[in-house]
């Protein structure tokens, strides 16, 4: 009785590792995938007000690797994803937001991750960011980027929460730098690059956070699913914050399960 107990107590135990995330984080630094779509009117010179009409979609959010939504409605509609699974694991993001003649429609999509950097010496690299899509009437597509030096712990899918509180409330944290992007209206299909430079130490851990927004107001649109990407120029030593769990410790849990079992089958 008291092996079957240890044995149910130590399942338990690997069950909660499990779900809280002990055995899939490399390190402490939060991570995150979030979307959301949302559509509001009537907007005659400005939106909502008496009577207005809301709704929204969200998916997603810390600790998410992935994350998928989409919105279709009288007022308009889109759809937003977002992915830890690019180059290094970096975020894939894409939204679109298409609005109604007397309404609005705002999507977006965010990714952030931890890194460490486990090479040997110094170096200097640099994130490559690729943005496409295209955006009218009153319609908008707009991109931010930011790398920060030091292991982030606080989520938020807001840019400007993240840059100008959740880092300056930290004093162990640094922006190594920024990227921010926005296409031309009315000009068709656009493909824009940029990139982050910065010099890493060994042992650094730092941080990539990456939103997109995409929509319009009164017809306008903004599209951008095929999307923001990005890639580090060199990845030598770039290990990121979330590990897949390893074999052997699935292994240990199956172990785990099988000896209960047996157990419960010698005590009938």
């Amino acid at each position: 009785m008291f092996i079957k107990s240890r044995l149910l107590a130590t399942a338990f135990t690997f069950t909660c590792f499990i779900a809280s995330g002990i055995f899939t984080s490399a390190h402490a630094a939060t991570w995150g995938a979030e979307v959301g779509i949302s559509t509001l009117s009537p907007c005659p010179s400005y939106c909502g007000g008496p009577g207005g009409m809301f709704d929204s979609s969200i998916d997603g959010g810390e600790f998410s690797t992935t994350a998928n939504t989409s919105l279709s409605n009288s007022d308009g509609n889109g759809q937003a994803s977002a992915s830890l699974s690019g180059s290094s694991s970096l975020p894939v993001l894409g939204a679109e937001g298409f609005s109604g003649p007397d309404s609005r429609s705002d999507s977006y999509a965010v990714g952030m991750l931890g890194y460490t950097y486990t090479g040997a010496v110094s170096t200097t690299i640099s994130l490559d960011i690729m943005l496409e899509g295209e955006a009218g009437g009153e319609g908008y597509v707009n991109s931010n980027v930011a790398v920060i030096l030091g292991d982030v712990n606080d989520y938020s899918h807001d840019y400007a929460t993240f840059i100008y509180e959740v880092v300056p409330g930290n004093p162990d944290l640094s922006v190594l730098g920024t990227s921010n992007l926005g296409l031309e209206v009315d000009v068709g299909q656009q493909m824009l690059m940029d990139s982050i430079s910065f010099t890493l130490n060994p042992g650094d851990e730092f941080f990539v956070w990456a939103g997109l927004e995409a929509g319009g107001v009164r017809d306008g649109y903004g599209d951008a699913f095929d999307t923001l990407s990005m890639s580090f120029s060199d990845n030598s030593g770039i290990t990121p914050g979330i590990v897949p769990v390893p074999a052997a410790v699935w292994l240990f849990g199956s172990g785990l399960i099988g000896l209960i079992s047996i157990a419960r089958r010698k005590k009938a």
